[in-house]
């Protein structure tokens, strides 16, 4: 029960700390996106990381990468996974995520590594 408690209270401290738009400008640490992440228990493919990633923004984004560091108790890294958001998360919404990650642990955090900024219109 405590280790729930702990690896609640760390996923509640999730921050999301970069992401590159198309025009590969860096966005500054924890600018417009966050996320809710748990270790998923019912995992077929091995230790895994989901959640929800939300998008503050006012537009769409796609192609979104992420990085799932897993941590330890005193918030040090154990190791790390990479991967892909598959669809598009709206401007002002959520999308679900998946990442399958090395090794289980007391707290997750996700990162945006880069995005692609879903442009509406014709002009």
């Amino acid at each position: 029960m405590l280790h729930a408690i702990r690896a609640l209270a760390a996923v509640l401290a999730i921050a999301l700390l970069t992401g590159s738009a198309a025009g590969g400008e860096p966005v500054p640490a924890g600018t417009d996106f966050r996320a809710e992440a748990d270790f998923d228990q019912i995992s077929r493919r091995g230790p895994a990381v989901s959640g929800w990633l939300y998008n503050d923004r006012g537009y769409g984004v796609s192609n979104v990468r992420l990085r799932v560091e897993v941590l330890d108790a005193t918030g040090g890294v154990l190791a790390t996974g990479e991967g892909w958001l598959y669809g598009n998360v709206p401007g002002r919404s959520r999308a679900y995520f998946f990442v399958t990650v090395p090794r289980r642990g007391e707290g997750y955090r996700v990162t945006v590594l880069s995005f692609d900024r879903l442009e509406m219109g014709g002009m």
